[in-house]
Order: C-alpha cells, then structure tokens, then sequence
C-alpha cells in the first residue's frame, strides 16, 4: 500500500562498509503537487506539438513551451525547454553533456553542452520531434520527455517509438524487485542493444537514464538560464558538486548511478529512457515514485502510454 509519507530528509545508518544513504519521503498533498506540474509539463509539449509547422526552428519551438507554461503561472524551471528535430533526435556526432552538475557553470567543459541546446536547425514534414521541458510549479517540479513527428511518422520512428514501451513495466517491475541501480542500468542498456538500437541517454550527464525530483530550494530567489537549468537547479543537485569536491561517494547523489550497487533509493525519480536507430531518436520522460516498500508511476495516463495503446501495447503495471 502506497500509505501517506512524511516528508523528510533521512540520513539511515548503514553497514560499515557502505555509504550513507538518503531519502524522501512525501504525503499524499506533496504527491498532488508534483503529479500537476507533470500534468502541465505533459499539456505544453502536447499543446506545442499542435503549433509545429515546416520551417519553425527548435528555438522557436522552445520558446513556445516557454511562453505557453509561463502564461498558465510558471515562473520558474528545473530545466528550459530542450528541443530536437530531425537527426538531432539520434545525437550523432554529438560531444559528451558534461558528467557533473558543477561542469554546467564551468566555460571550459561546457562548451559543448551548447550543441545539446536548441539549434536554429529548421523543422521538415516527416521529421522526428523530441520536445522536453521541466517546469515547477506550486512546489512540484517535473521533468518529461515527449516524441512526436511534424506528420505521420516514418516506419523507423513508429519502431523506435514503440521499442520505448517495454522499458516502463522493466523498470519499475525492477525498481520493486530492489535490484541495483547497475543491474536496472544493464537490463535497459541489454535490451536496447538487443532489439537493434542504440542507448542515447547514455550521453546525459553521467549518463544517468534518471535522476531525482524532490524539494527545489530558493524558489523564492530569482532565476535565470544556466546552459538550459535553473541556479536552483544546480543548487538541487549539488550532493555530486559537494561530493566530488570532498571525494565521498555520492552513489546516493541526485544522478543514477550506472554503476551503483545501491537500489533506487525512496523518493522521485525522473526517468528518461531515450534510445536511436539510423537517423532518429525517441524518448520519454516521466517521474517514478520510490517509497520504502513499493515504487508506481506517479500518473499513467501520459501521452506515450496512449500512443502504445493506440497501436496494441497496453502497460500493465499491476
């Protein structure tokens, strides 16, 4: 049973061996909040993909997301709105985001993290889309991914699409089960590679498939763009900025861990599978909610869950 969690910020005492751990646990009301602003996220890029039209560029188009979420009370972001179109869907020939969240602010190592950003590259008929977008609002932040193509998609984009709909019930039957964060990372990364696709989450900052959703601090405080994240952003994920400085292991940082022997730890957890085949990508993106005793997707009427639908692959997650 799902049960109301307390919010709360636990440090637990684990085995000698083993690192602290942290976790977050949230009521019933919390989980309103956030299952909103993931509502809202979802709304815009739906909204967004309606206005899409031959010639528009994925500046333009980001900045429709913008505009249409700050227009329904958003005044602030876990991330900007990330548009691809295209090839850029596949991430060919793309540089390495940076791995670590302080590498955001350093010119040096971020410089690259521009060719992730939206490009002016223009929108054809036929072409695959990715519109992803973080909006916080009243307390909640989300972070979501959704696919889409300018017309009726090509047969590889259809696939690729599709292909996505066996991660969710891997994921979370996997997340139940306790199994390592390695062991999910490898399950995903198999079957990927398996069907004929290739992992491009792996190019994400430390080529994490997820990473947590919780309490944004400084909402108060202005905000501004920081390579596409919010300072409160980057202040939300400073447990790997601390780490690292300090040389702890941060297994139980706000970034999945592609080699960690921990489990998915209680809390929110953004996953966001997204894989390539050719010259197309697809992703999805949604919040996952961990407690001490089961895991369950924070909403299941999402878009991509009705497209599988729609063509014959029901989720079930029971």
């Amino acid at each position: 049973m799902r049960g109301t969690q307390t919010l709360e910020l636990i440090n637990s005492t684990p085995p000698p061996e083993a690192p602290h751990l942290t976790r977050e646990l949230f009521t019933d009301e919390e989980l309103v909040s956030f299952k909103a602003a993931q509502r809202l996220a979802f709304d815009a890029v739906v909204a967004i993909e309606a206005e899409l039209h031959e010639g528009i560029t994925e500046q333009q188009a980001a900045g429709k997301l913008e505009r249409w979420l700050r227009a329904r009370g958003v005044s602030h972001f876990f991330h900007y709105g990330f548009v691809w179109f295209g090839e850029r869907t596949r991430f060919r020939d793309f540089p390495p985001l940076p791995r670590r969240a302080r590498d955001l602010l350093e010119s040096k190592t971020a410089r690259g993290s521009g060719t992730y950003r939206p490009s002016g590259r223009r929108l054809a008929h036929g072409d695959a889309v990715i519109l992803d977008v973080g909006p916080i609002h009243r307390g909640g932040a989300a972070d979501i991914g959704h696919s889409c193509t300018l017309g009726e998609p090509t047969e590889e984009f259809h696939e690729t699409r599709m292909a996505l709909a066996a991660f969710r019930p891997m994921i979370l039957e996997l997340v139940r089960k306790g199994d390592t964060q390695a062991r999910i990372d490898k399950a995903v990364d198999e079957y990927t590679r398996d069907h004929g696709y290739v992992n491009i989450h792996s190019m994400y900052p430390g080529s994490a498939i997820a990473h947590r959703v919780g309490r944004v601090p400084g909402l108060r405080l202005p905000t501004f763009n920081v390579k596409g994240f919010s300072p409160q952003t980057v202040g939300y994920l400073a447990g790997d900025i601390v780490g690292s400085a300090l040389r702890l292991d941060v297994r139980s940082a706000p970034f999945w861990k592609p080699k960690s022997d921990r489990p998915c730890e209680p809390g929110l957890w953004a996953f966001e599978p997204h894989i390539g085949r050719g010259e197309v990508g697809a992703k999805w993106g949604e919040v996952l909610v961990v407690t001490e005793d089961t895991a369950y997707w924070l909403d299941d009427d999402l878009p991509h869950v009705r497209y599988w639908a729609d063509h014959g692959v029901a989720q079930d997650l029971s």
